[in-house]
């Protein structure tokens, strides 16, 4: 146990967070009394397996839930790997997954930016969308732990869920800490309200997809600088928070995405880019 103590943090009672340095990114593990929910599988299958290994560390007891936080490579592709357990996501999750993930994984393998170490990992990666999905929200009870997720709006994509336990919000990529948030299949004034509609619901802990542990003071900060970025694009009456990289995608994001609530009323008449 000592070695689990030095890989994972304990947020919550049961609640785990262990910080992997690739890609800076933050799984979360919950123990129950009918076994564990782990949240997010990591980027493919030898990452899946370092993390199946780093939850043998603290418990043998059987992964019932696997929670996508979205439908992102780097959250995804590790799926295969948690054969045993239901996979739950947002209904757009499971469909972007089966209609994108195959050219997802070719683009990967031949990525300059992936470390070539890791490169060839992904022609070995079977796509495994969640298996239950959902809309809006979904509760789960195990033992005494009831565990919700949450589906507060568009933002970082339109597949974005948090699970919300005890007082801790693990908020996947809506949420992200140590660099700005990442745009390209974003809603950007969609997570705006997205981001203050979800503020309401901390009272405590706050794991972003990546980076770490922060509070309800940060959402808010994080909220007022995408408002702050939009601004200084649409008024120049601001200066803009990130660079001007980022910028440019906010640009081409506003450019083409419709947030929840436009005129035509319906959701699944938004413009998303994946």
């Amino acid at each position: 146990m000592s070695r689990a103590g030095d890989i994972w943090d304990e947020v919550g009672a049961g609640v785990l967070r262990r910080r992997y340095a690739w890609l800076d990114q933050n799984i979360v593990l919950i123990l129950t009394d009918e076994g564990l929910v782990v949240v997010d599988s990591r980027s493919n299958h030898v990452d899946a397996d370092e993390l199946l290994g780093d939850i043998a560390l603290v418990s043998r007891a059987p992964i019932r839930y696997l929670v996508n936080t979205h439908f992102h490579w780097d959250h995804t592709f590790g799926n295969a790997r948690f054969a045993t357990a239901a996979i739950l996501g947002h209904t757009r999750c499971r469909e972007v997954m089966i209609a994108d993930g195959e050219r997802t994984l070719t683009e990967l393998a031949s990525a300059e930016w992936i470390p070539p170490d890791k490169r060839g990992f992904f022609s070995d990666v079977t796509i495994t969308p969640p298996t239950v999905t959902f809309d809006d929200s979904i509760d789960l009870h195990l033992g005494d732990r009831d565990i919700r997720l949450w589906h507060p709006g568009l933002g970082h994509t339109d597949s974005d869920i948090v699970v919300l336990i005890d007082d801790i919000v693990v908020a996947g990529d809506l949420v992200e800490e140590g660099a700005p948030p990442s745009f390209g299949d974003s809603f950007p004034r969609a997570w705006v309200e997205t981001l203050g509609l979800l503020a309401e619901t901390i009272s405590g802990t706050v794991v972003p997809g990546h980076g770490d542990i922060v509070d309800k003071a940060f959402v808010l900060t994080q909220r007022d600088e995408i408002a702050a970025a939009i601004a200084h694009l649409e008024d120049g009456d601001q200066t803009s928070p990130y660079p001007d990289a980022v910028d440019v995608v906010i640009a081409a994001r506003l450019a083409v995405s419709t947030p929840r609530g436009a005129d035509d009323g319906d959701p699944a008449a938004v413009v998303a880019s994946s």
